[in-house]
């Protein structure tokens, strides 16, 4: 067997191993903060037309926000981490150069500290908008829904001061933060959708399968084509996608991003259609999960529950493989 080149190996300091595990955190927070986002605003909508989605337990908004409450300190916390790792990187000098004054401050100065500083106000708005009345009518909902645009803006343009997208033009740095909420909002809403199924009837979980799949359709439509723009700027040829690492990376993504786009047409397609009929079924159109729901209503929903939690793990990978990309790998490996 040949021996592998010293040069196609990879050796991952600690600095990198746990730059990757913040980077992916900081994803987790800005993930949850677009899904959140994007939950209550389909849950704001619902209010208004007077069916509010999550009506079985009249604590849909909250308990989003104790989500979204979540991911944000997390997000808080890894920004801060992930800067301090990056100057005990840059100053080559152990543990103790993560307090490095000097370098903190060049990286502060930087990009870098641009970047942090738009993701900490960003995760401090949602943070604040977690505590109002987004529930209530008015200038207190329409309020907490402005600071969470604001939010997502600040979370959105952090990511174009740093990685690849800091030597783009104003273009592509735009097709970044495109990038960066659509698929933000699509990850972040799993988690909110597969505990729905939890604790919704089958009729009202279609409701909200519904209405969260026509979103959807957007969603992964600006995902793809930003996605696909991105790729055309970032490669010059199709070679390259097999003869550089950062290239095999980027086709070990897509393959990903591939099955979990498959999940999602299974959900569109099948199962949650497949969710009215057991319902119709059950010859009850609302039954409440915790009140003994017919076989086939409580089958269709745990399918349709199993499967959102595959759909959170295959999110979970391809979150490490941006971390990974954006961390140790990147467009110089073309060159």
């Amino acid at each position: 067997m040949p021996a592998i080149p010293m040069t196609d190996v990879m050796v991952l300091s600690l600095f990198d191993i746990v730059g990757i595990m913040t980077k992916w955190l900081i994803y987790i927070g800005v993930a949850s903060s677009l899904g959140g986002f994007l939950m209550i605003v389909m849950n704001v909508r619902s209010i208004i037309r007077q069916q509010q989605i999550d009506s079985s337990t009249g604590a849909g908004i909250d308990d989003l926000s104790g989500y979204m409450r979540k991911g944000a300190m997390i997000g808080v916390l890894a920004v801060a981490m992930n800067f301090f790792i990056q100057v005990g990187s840059f100053a080559e000098t152990g543990l103790s150069g993560m307090w490095d004054p000097m370098m903190t401050e060049i990286l502060w100065q930087s990009s870098v500290g641009g970047s942090v500083s738009w993701r900490i106000t960003g995760f401090v708005l949602v943070l604040v908008t977690t505590f109002m009345p987004v529930n209530r009518t008015g200038p207190a909902r329409n309020s907490a829904l402005g600071l969470l645009l604001m939010a997502t803006l600040c979370l959105a343009y952090s990511f174009t001061l740093i990685g690849h997208s800091a030597d783009m033009d104003d273009l592509g740095k735009w097709l970044v933060a495109l990038h960066v909420v659509a698929i933000g909002a699509w990850i972040g809403s799993l988690i909110p959708l597969w505990t729905m199924c939890g604790r919704l009837e089958a009729r009202s979980l279609k409701g909200v399968m519904d209405l969260f799949g026509k979103q959807a359709i957007f969603i992964v439509a600006v995902v793809v084509i930003t996605g696909l723009i991105l790729l055309s700027l970032l490669f010059q040829s199709p070679g390259e996608f097999i003869d550089t690492g950062y290239g095999r990376a980027i086709l070990t993504k897509l393959f990903i991003i591939s099955a979990i786009l498959a999940i999602a047409a299974l959900h569109k397609f099948s199962l949650v259609p497949n969710l009215d009929d057991n319902a119709s079924e059950s010859g009850s159109l609302v039954v409440k999960l915790s009140s003994k729901p017919k076989q086939g209503e409580a089958n269709s929903v745990g399918i349709l529950k199993r499967s959102i939690g595959v759909e959170i793990l295959i999110a979970a990978l391809i979150l490490t493989t941006t971390a990974v990309l954006s961390s140790v790998l990147g467009p110089q490996s073309l060159a």
